[in-house]
């Protein structure tokens, strides 16, 4: 992948550009789907693609194209330079626009050290592993108890990824990464009482899975305790994610300091940097190197080094991600967060984001709070991103003098993301990881619950 990548770089600049760079993906993957103790269906993925971005000088100024090829032939390739290059001479041209030079690369010691950390073994599974490890995740949520009614069925999956990058710049490097999953949903009750849930997990390899037995139970359990749920007053409480519905929490975190959200002036945060937007037990990280992250890279789309940083500190959001677009627009440092596709712009995202723990479990942070509202799904997708503006359906528990209770279905909680993030007054101890970020309980003051 890394000489096929560039070749296209040669064929560029023979074509007439002025600076290029280069992204080669070669993905292959396996999964298989169990229903009712029965294989439903076996797939096998094996796809590979090339795309270009090619810059050149016209009469107005510096101007860009993307496109992208499956087709991996000297022929291909060569096409796709060409059509590149015409694509850009008839584009308009972007007087900001920051070409593939000049980027902090990796050096080659960094480049090392990095595939001896990370040696693409693969994911440790074969396809009867995988089948094994399904069948007995789906039978032990089935057997769980006598008030599962039915299964959606039980996945099983695992692949691995190639990635090469080069530039006109000389840089040229590559990675690859392996991972594998495992999941279940179940349904329990019967008629109009029924209810459905599920538990996943996805990890870098097989041996680091929970046991199907886990994934199981948590399943089971999770569509047991929903049944028979009861209605609740309307009013503001205190709320508790959990640690996967955390994550959702961060997800809102990660667009809001988008670098080029804020320069689109469509982010809650944009006038946010370098002040206290959560409460000083608060600190959540970028980490593209950690054991347990699906996300992790040496570097970005755009091949400069990516390094660790704390994003929130104590409270304080230290700064925007940027690419080095938006860190030329807003005149802040590179962060290493382009997110690069095959074609288009380039985009922004963090690698891994993880919310640090607190000292208490959610028993603790049950009695601390008294009375409120464990959430455990949401519904829907109430957000603007421009004022903060959260409302969303849910659904979850009643918490009662330090207890969970009675489930609850059919809610909707609604707040604002930036009083949200203020007024969080518990971080517990259960930090979970789902694939590229990791959470745990958050615990939320004053938020609003129409029944």
């Amino acid at each position: 992948m890394n000489r096929v990548a560039n070749q296209l770089i040669e064929l560029a600049i023979k074509a007439g550009a002025t600076h290029a760079d280069a992204l080669a993906i070669c993905d292959t993957g396996d999964s298989i789907s169990i229903r009712n103790g029965a294989v439903e269906s076996v797939e096998r993925e094996d796809a590979q693609g090339m795309g270009l971005r090619a810059f050149v000088e016209t009469a107005k100024g510096l101007a860009f194209a993307t496109a992208s090829t499956s087709d991996m032939s000297d022929q291909g390739l060569k096409q796709l330079a060409e059509q590149v290059i015409a694509m850009a001479r008839i584009s308009e041209p972007d007087p900001d626009a920051v070409p593939p030079v000049g980027a902090e690369h990796p050096t080659d010691t960094e480049l090392a050290d990095w595939s001896k950390q990370h040696p693409d073994n693969g994911c440790g599974w074969n396809l009867e592993q995988a089948k094994a490890a399904a069948l007995e995740c789906e039978e032990l949520a089935r057997s769980y108890s006598e008030q599962i009614s039915n299964s959606e069925g039980s996945d099983a999956s695992f692949g691995s990824s190639q990635i090469a990058y080069a530039s006109s710049d000389g840089f040229a490097a590559e990675y690859g990464r392996s991972s594998a999953s495992l999941s279940v949903s179940v349904i329990a009750g019967t008629g109009e009482g029924m209810r459905r849930d599920y538990a996943w997990h996805r990890a870098l390899h097989a041996d680091k899975l929970r046991h199907p037995k886990l994934i199981a139970e948590e399943a089971a359990e999770r569509a047991v305790n929903s049944l028979n749920p009861i209605s609740m007053q309307s009013g503001e409480t205190h709320v508790i994610f959990e640690p996967r519905i955390a994550t959702s929490l961060l997800g809102h975190l990660s667009s809001a300091i988008n670098g080029r959200s804020v320069l689109h002036q469509t982010s809650f945060l944009g006038d946010s940097n370098g002040e206290i937007i959560f409460p000083d037990f608060v600190s959540i990280a970028d980490n593209p190197n950690h054991p347990d992250g699906l996300g992790n890279r040496l570097f970005d789309g755009e091949g400069t080094k990516c390094s660790p940083r704390t994003i929130i500190e104590s409270g304080r959001l230290t700064g925007f991600l940027t690419d080095r677009y938006a860190a030329k627009r807003l005149d802040l440092p590179t962060t290493g967060s382009a997110r690069r596709g095959l074609t288009g712009d380039i985009g922004i995202g963090p690698s891994n984001l993880i919310w640090q723990a607190g000292e208490l479990d959610q028993a603790e942070m049950l009695q601390e709070i008294g009375n409120g509202l464990l959430i455990t799904e949401l519904i829907g997708f109430g957000i603007n991103g421009v004022t903060g503006d959260y409302s969303r359906g849910a659904a979850g528990f009643l918490i009662k003098d330090g207890k969970i209770t009675a489930p609850v279905q059919g809610i909707t909680i609604a707040g604002n993301l930036k009083d949200m993030f203020a007024n969080i007054s518990h971080v517990g101890s259960d930090q979970t990881w789902f694939g590229s970020s990791a959470a745990p309980s958050i615990a939320i003051s004053g938020m609003t619950v129409a029944a």
